[in-house]
C-alpha cells in the first residue's frame, strides 16, 4: 500500500513539474493544427427568370444637338419669302388699281375750299369722315356741263361704322356761290361739280372732300352687270315704269314689268326683280298724274332705296365680277380723286359697305315752303339754321341706330 501511495506521490509530482516548468500541453500550439472547417455554402432560393416585355420600346435614336446657326438661316429665308409674298401681292393690287384708275376720267376742276370759307366762315370736317358728293347727269352734250338730275351726299362714317345717304332736292332754291339764287341743279348747269360742291358748302356749311359725276348710261350698266335689283314696288310704281319704257319706245309692250310681278294678295307692295333700264325709271319716278302719286320728296326716297339694293347686290357679288364691272364702268366717271384718295377709299369699300345704311334729306319735309320763281316752282327752306344744324347733326354725330 505505501509503494503504490509512493508512486502515485512520484506520479503526482512529475505531473505537477511538468505543469509548472513546461506548461500545461493544451496551451502549446499543434505545429500542424488541423484545417478550419468552412462553413457550409448556402445556395439562394431559385427565382422563376423575368418574362421579356410584350412590346419593346424602339430603340431610341440619339438626337443631334440643335445648331443655332441653321436655325437662324432657315427663320432668315422663311422671312424673306414672307416678305416676297407680301410685295407681290401689294404690287399686283396696286397694278390692278392702277389700270382701273388710268381708265377713269380724273379732273383736277377742284372746289375751292379757301375761297368759301373766307366767306361763310369754318367748314366743318372730321378726318373719321369722307364726304363723296354724287351727281346723276341726264343727257347733254360735250359744250355744257348738263343736268344734275340726282345730287347725293355719300357720308362714310368710320366713327359710327355708318353709311350715310343725303339727298339734296334739285328744285332747292338757295344762294349759289358767288352767282345770285337759283335752283340748286342750277349751279351745275353753271359750273359743273366744282360750283354745285361750292354752293352747298356756302350754304351748309359742311366740307365735302371728293366728288363722282357718272351719267344714266353707267348707271345702267352698273346694275345689268349686278345681275340686276330686287326692289319692293307698289303697283303704282311698276305702272310708272312700264310706262315710261313704252313712251320712251324701249320696249314695245305695255305691261313689260308688270306681267312678271307677283300677285299683290292685298299688300302694298312685292318684290320685283329690274334690270337697269327699271332700276333708273324707278329711281327719277317723282310721280306722274294719273298714273303714279309722288313728288320731289318721294324720287329722294326710291334713290336712297335703289343705292340701297345696289349695296345689297355688291355685297353678294364675289370679288372677281366687281372688278371686271370696275374696270368696265371706269372711263364712265369723272372724279377729282387723287391717287391716295382713290387707293385709300377702294381698299375700304369692302369693309364700308357693311356698314349700316341711314339716310337723310334736304330740306327736311316740314322745313320748307313751295314758291314760283320766273314760272317754275322751288322750294325754300324756312329755317336755315335750323337746317344747318340738322344736317351737321346727321353727318358729324348720329349713330346708325
Amino acid at each position: 500500500m505505501q509503494k503504490e501511495n509512493v508512486l502515485y506521490a512520484k506520479k503526482g509530482e512529475y505531473r505537477f513539474q511538468e505543469v509548472f516548468f513546461n506548461g500545461h500541453p493544451a496551451n502549446k500550439k499543434n505545429p500542424n493544427p488541423p484545417p478550419p472547417k468552412r462553413p457550409k455554402k448556402t445556395e439562394p432560393p431559385e427565382q422563376p427568370p423575368e418574362p421579356p416585355p410584350e412590346n419593346p420600346p424602339p430603340p431610341k435614336k440619339e438626337r443631334k444637338p440643335p445648331n443655332p446657326e441653321r436655325r437662324r438661316k432657315i427663320r432668315h429665308g422663311f422671312l424673306k419669302l414672307m416678305i416676297f409674298l407680301i410685295i407681290v401681292s401689294v404690287l399686283a393690287l396696286a397694278g390692278g388699281i392702277a389700270v382701273l384708275i388710268s381708265r377713269i376720267d380724273y379732273t383736277r376742276n377742284n372746289p375751292d375750299h379757301a375761297a368759301v370759307e373766307e366767306v361763310a366762315g369754318e367748314l366743318k370736317t372730321d378726318n373719321q369722315i369722307q364726304n363723296i358728293m354724287i351727281f346723276g347727269l341726264d343727257d347733254h352734250f360735250d359744250d355744257d356741263n348738263g343736268r344734275a338730275d340726282t345730287m347725293m351726299l355719300i357720308s362714310i362714317d368710320k366713327k359710327h361704322n355708318a353709311l350715310k345717304q343725303i339727298s339734296f332736292l334739285r328744285d332747292l332754291y338757295l344762294p349759289i356761290f358767288k352767282q345770285g339764287e337759283d335752283k340748286l341743279n342750277a349751279a351745275f348747269s353753271l359750273g359743273g361739280a366744282k360750283l354745285a360742291i361750292e354752293t352747298i358748302e356756302y350754304n351748309f356749311k359742311i366740307k365735302i372732300d371728293n366728288y363722282i359725276v357718272l351719267d344714266f348710261d353707267s348707271f345702267t350698266y352698273i346694275v345689268n352687270s349686278l345681275g340686276g335689283l330686287d326692289i319692293t314696288l307698289t303697283e303704282e310704281e311698276i305702272n310708272y315704269i312700264d310706262w315710261q319704257s313704252h313712251k320712251n319706245h324701249q320696249v314695245e309692250v305695255t305691261n313689260e314689268l308688270m306681267s312678271t310681278a307677283p300677285d299683290f294678295e292685298g299688300q302694298t307692295g312685292v318684290k320685283v326683280h329690274v334690270n337697269g333700264r327699271q332700276a333708273l325709271w324707278h329711281a327719277r319716278n317723282r310721280g306722274e298724274e294719273g298714273i303714279c302719286s309722288g313728288d320731289d320728296f318721294a324720287r329722294t326716297q326710291r334713290q336712297r332705296e335703289v343705292i340701297d339694293a345696289v349695296i345689297e347686290k355688291v355685297q353678294a357679288s364675289s370679288i372677281a365680277d366687281l372688278i371686271k364691272i370696275a374696270y368696265d364702268v371706269a372711263p364712265m366717271i369723272t372724279t377729282n380723286m387723287n391717287l391716295p384718295d382713290t387707293i385709300k377709299t377702294s381698299l375700304g369699300m369692302p369693309n364700308y359697305l357693311k356698314y349700316k345704311t341711314v339716310g337723310h334729306k334736304v330740306p327736311q319735309q316740314f322745313n320748307f315752303d313751295y314758291d314760283t320763281v320766273n314760272g317754275a316752282s322751288v322750294l325754300r327752306i324756312s329755317n336755315f339754321e335750323e337746317e344747318k344744324n340738322a344736317l351737321y347733326e346727321f353727318i358729324f354725330n348720329k349713330d346708325a341706330d
